[in-house]
């Protein structure tokens, strides 16, 4: 598990690549067979095509940035305002948030 951060740092690209072997005996028998059973009426050659790859994530990174700030400012000025029972509260708040969180279901 990652800790979030205030700070976008780059991700290591992945590269992944196949290996095709050519072999132009295999490639005239399959279009044969396939001419045969009229799956390809043509004979037209399959083109590559390039996709890519979307990750999903949850929540959007500047909106995690943003409640981030958020509650670490309200925790600042909570502390100015009333002192360290804030940070007592806090203290109670995030096991109770983590307790929530990860029971099952």
């Amino acid at each position: 598990m990652r800790f979030p951060s205030l700070f976008r740092l780059p991700s290591n690209q992945q590269f992944e690549i196949k290996p095709r072997y050519y072999d132009p005996v295999k490639e005239f028998v399959d279009q044969r067979r396939s001419l045969v059973k009229g799956e390809k009426g043509n004979g037209e050659l399959s083109r590559i095509s390039f996709e890519r790859r979307k990750t999903s994530v949850g929540m959007g990174t500047s909106l995690l940035q943003l409640i981030i700030a958020l509650v670490l400012g309200s925790a600042v000025v909570g502390w100015l305002f009333f002192g360290n029972d804030i940070l007592y509260f806090g203290l109670i708040l995030v096991p109770v948030y983590f307790y929530f969180r990860f029971r099952k279901k």
